[in-house]
């Protein structure tokens, strides 16, 4: 259980958070959900009432990043949060046709306009891709700090309790079942720290990837259906490959190792499919985590899309549009259920793939 307190992935991935963001943030990521609000522009509802457009809005929110705050470092600010979004001469801010704040499209693009308000200095935009990922890596310590209290208190003893016994049965799974099954016992308990702490990161941010944003905080979002939040992921486990081949073999019989052992005529092929082999694996990675809940995600929303449709062609108040939107309601909850087990599978596939691609470093001759 000492492992457990061994974050070494969420440290790494902290220094990339405050950008990541940024190469996927739209100006104005309502865009989708502009032509749903005027669809429904008519009273077919009540005040205060939950519409298919807002299910649908709240949706869209968690795939697109969106700024949640800012933090501006330097000049007469100093350092302190600011407000990210664009204002108009009256001070008051600027909305979209929706009457979402516009925000702006990168931290170069807040830094550029806000820099000689503030006196200097450099803003950076906190994403709700952000917030998300340091919500999951919190908990995630705190979680570990638990069990490992657990588990010192319970002196190798059997669990207690329900949460307990959940927590040790997922570790050995992925210390006994998935590390030492691949890479062996004593190679693979130097390395069980990290990827016990991949796997449950991973899993956790997938969990708040389905987790509606009842209060509207703006601070929850599906960070694994953005590339440059898996791409970081996986980049982690090119970085295990390379250092723990390296420090298994040597640094030239490492990258030699890379090589399969056929005739010298047939090495100009062989040397450059192998180079892009070790692109291809983190490729791999990245895409896989990617499509898998942006893809749950859009099938609900095209679900709740055929909702409104009905909703604005039949009438909310009558029992045809009643009949036609309680099928694919149905059928929305079904995928989102799926898309709970997809969260649990991913995180295994994700760090299983990258045990092997690490034993396969540390073992080349398997």
């Amino acid at each position: 259980m000492r492992s457990s307190l061994a974050l070494p992935l969420i440290a790494l991935w902290m220094l990339f958070a405050p950008a990541v963001a940024d190469a996927h943030a739209p100006a104005e990521p309502a865009a989708v959900a502009v032509a749903v609000e005027d669809a429904h522009a008519d009273d077919h509802g009540a005040e205060g009432v939950v519409k298919p457009a807002d299910i649908f809005n709240g949706l869209f929110g968690h795939l697109v990043p969106h700024a949640v705050t800012a933090i501006w470092i330097g000049g007469e600010e100093g350092f302190g949060f600011v407000d990210p979004y664009k204002h108009g001469p009256d001070g008051e801010p600027l909305l979209d046709s929706a009457g979402h704040k516009r925000t702006y499209s990168t931290s170069g693009d807040f830094t550029e306009a806000k820099h000689d308000e503030y006196g200097g200095g450099r803003g950076f935009i906190i994403y709700n891709i952000n917030t998300v990922q340091w919500i999951a890596g919190t908990l995630l310590i705190l979680v570990m700090l638990l069990v490992a209290k657990g588990a010192k208190a319970n002196a190798g003893g059997a669990p207690k309790g329900g949460f307990y016994g959940l927590m040790e049965s997922l570790i050995l799974f992925v210390r006994d079942e998935m590390v030492y099954a691949v890479i062996g016992k004593e190679q693979g308990r130097k390395l069980v720290p990290i990827f016990l702490t991949q796997f449950f990161f991973i899993l956790f941010l997938n969990v708040f990837g389905l987790v509606p944003d009842i209060f509207h905080t703006g601070v929850l979002g599906t960070a694994t259906a953005n590339l440059m939040v898996t791409g970081a992921l996986a980049f982690t486990t090119l970085l295990v490959i390379h250092i723990s081949g390296m420090k298994e073999h040597g640094v030239g019989k490492h990258f030699v190792n890379f090589i399969p052992h056929v005739p010298v005529f047939v090495l100009p092929i062989i040397v450059p499919v192998e180079i892009i082999g070790m692109i291809v694996k983190p490729v791999a990675l990245t895409l896989r985590l990617f499509a898998n809940l942006t893809a749950g995600h859009l099938v609900v929303l095209g679900l709740f899309g055929l909702i409104q449709l009905a909703g604005v062609s039949l009438g909310t108040d009558t029992w045809q549009g009643w009949g036609a939107a309680l099928p694919v309601m149905l059928l929305a909850i079904a995928i989102n259920c799926l898309e709970l087990f997809v969260a649990f599978v991913q995180a295994y596939i994700f760090t299983y793939l990258s045990i092997v691609f690490v034993g396969a470093s540390l073992h080349p001759d398997h």
